[in-house]
């Protein structure tokens, strides 16, 4: 694949982090632009680890990385661990990260209301502290969109999301990837909601065991539903 086409791409990735923890084992990855890329596989397989390593956050051993979005606000993280400040509102929260992202003001608030609206949060007055679990997910998920990145990385944006608004997430999602040609690498353990995606990377033990569309691949395993192919 010619790395002009792709958005990120990775090439023979090893990582460990002692003798006995090889997290990546010479992984290979293409993610294309405007294409939404469903990386599967179970806890500890290494799909966080890639993902730090995709965003610069940890160093590969071996290996090389390519990501043609140079800066870091043209990225947008979503991390699976929770780590906004407790004692900020909603508000504070998107005018601090919209800031560090170079935007203006004005356009900080009119994404905030955006937002708000889209993801079911709560006044912009309240503290994240005051937040549950799943709200202050939400916060999260919002502040990765906040600026309008070609590139979104989401770990888990779905985990503990009702039905309903996750239909409209993905739906989103999708608009942005074909009509805005955004790229989105998104983890989920809701197999079947994948589905969506343009490609699926199954991974296991730190490689990636297919990467294809989500027909090609239950096609290939011969299986009705996706859930089948990855087990």
């Amino acid at each position: 694949m010619d790395q002009r086409e792709a958005a990120v791409s990775v090439r023979a990735a090893y990582k460990r982090f002692n003798p006995a923890a090889v997290v990546l084992r010479g992984l290979n990855m293409t993610v294309l632009e405007g294409t939404i890329y469903g990386l599967l596989g179970p806890s500890g397989c290494g799909k966080t680890t890639l993902l730090r390593c995709i965003l610069g956050r940890t160093q590969l051993d071996a290996g090389e990385i390519y990501v043609k979005a140079k800066e870091l606000r043209n990225i947008g993280y979503m991390p699976q661990e929770l780590a906004l400040y407790q004692d900020l509102t909603i508000a504070e929260t998107f005018n601090f990260y919209g800031r560090l992202f170079g935007m203006h003001w004005s356009k900080i608030e009119d994404r905030g209301l955006d937002l708000l609206k889209f993801l079911d949060l709560p006044e912009s007055d309240r503290f994240i502290g005051h937040l549950s679990g799943g709200q202050v997910r939400r916060t999260s998920f919002a502040i990765a969109l906040l600026h309008d990145p070609q590139l979104l990385i989401l770990d888990e944006p779905t985990a503990g999301v009702d039905p309903i608004l996750s239909a409209s997430i993905w739906e989103r999602l999708l608009r942005m990837a074909v009509t805005q040609r955004k790229t989105i690498i998104i983890t989920t353990h809701y197999i079947e909601e994948a589905r969506q995606a343009h490609t699926i990377g199954l991974m296991r033990h730190g490689v990636l065991l297919a990467e294809e569309t989500p027909q090609q691949l239950m096609a290939h395993q011969n299986c009705s539903n996706l859930e089948q192919a990855f087990l």
